[in-house]
């Protein structure tokens, strides 16, 4: 065999190992307690649903995803009747609800320490690929519930930690390095990723807990909404719509 012919089976045999050790450090999104907050839909009837008025969003961008799936479950539940997002209170308004609701969720993401093990030592034994990276999204969602003078009706705020698994390829690219180089590049990454939320996974996450989020909330909103459609009386209000006759969209999502 040639020295040239050599060199190529050479080339090709260390081509193929990195593709390999590249390949294999990536992990699916992954929610590892789901089943922690999964409720079945319950959509029921009342005989006079009451009308809702939804208070303008004023939360931070992360957020919104959250608060646009919760308003989508109310925009569905039949227990609830003409509903109006953006409501402003204010004299002459042809909207009249009969509940009106501030929901804000607040979002935290955050990295975990065991990351700095699950890259070093643990990119040895290909750690990122079967485990994936720790990450948890805490989602507190603050729900109050107001009458149309303004008289608080009830207030609650629900607490879902997801705990999260996921390794993509813009962080493992080094941990695999690490195999054809030396470990300080795992270690340095290590430290990087103890310390760093990836918000590559915001992306995949939201629609994945998206349902499970929303019903779980509305589940444990709903005693208190019904309790708080009791202490007002009903009243018949035209249908929440725009200038030009429509029915108002939710607040676009942040991307």
């Amino acid at each position: 065999m040639t020295r040239s012919g050599s060199y190529r089976r050479a080339l090709a045999l260390s081509t193929a190992c990195l593709g390999l050790v590249l390949g294999a450090c990536s992990h699916d999104l992954q929610v590892k307690n789901l089943e922690m907050y999964s409720t079945p839909l319950r959509l029921s009837s009342v005989e006079t649903p009451p009308n809702v008025g939804i208070l303008p969003y004023t939360g931070s961008p992360d957020g919104l995803f959250y608060f646009n799936a919760i308003v989508e479950q109310l925009n569905a539940n039949p227990a609830i009747g003409d509903l109006q997002t953006d409501y402003i209170p204010a004299p002459g308004n042809r909207f009249q609800p009969d509940l009106v609701l501030s929901i804000q969720p607040q979002v935290n993401y955050r990295s975990s320490g065991w990351n700095f093990l699950i890259n070093w030592p643990g990119f040895l034994i290909f750690t990122p690929a079967w485990n994936g990276y720790v990450y948890r999204a805490d989602i507190i969602t603050n729900v109050a519930i107001n009458d149309r003078g303004g008289k608080q009706l009830g207030n609650t705020s629900v607490p879902i930690s997801y705990s999260i698994r996921h390794a993509e390829m813009d962080r493992t690219i080094f941990t695999g390095l690490a195999w054809l180089e030396v470990s300080l590049l795992a270690f340095g990454g290590g430290i990087y990723n103890a310390q760093t939320f990836d918000r590559d996974v915001i992306g995949g996450l939201q629609p994945f807990v998206k349902s499970n989020y929303s019903t779980y909330v509305l589940g444990q909103v709903e005693p208190k909404l019904r309790a708080a459609a009791a202490a007002v009386e009903p009243q018949s209000a035209p249908a929440a719509t725009g200038s030009n006759g429509e029915v108002p969209a939710l607040p676009a999502q942040q991307q």
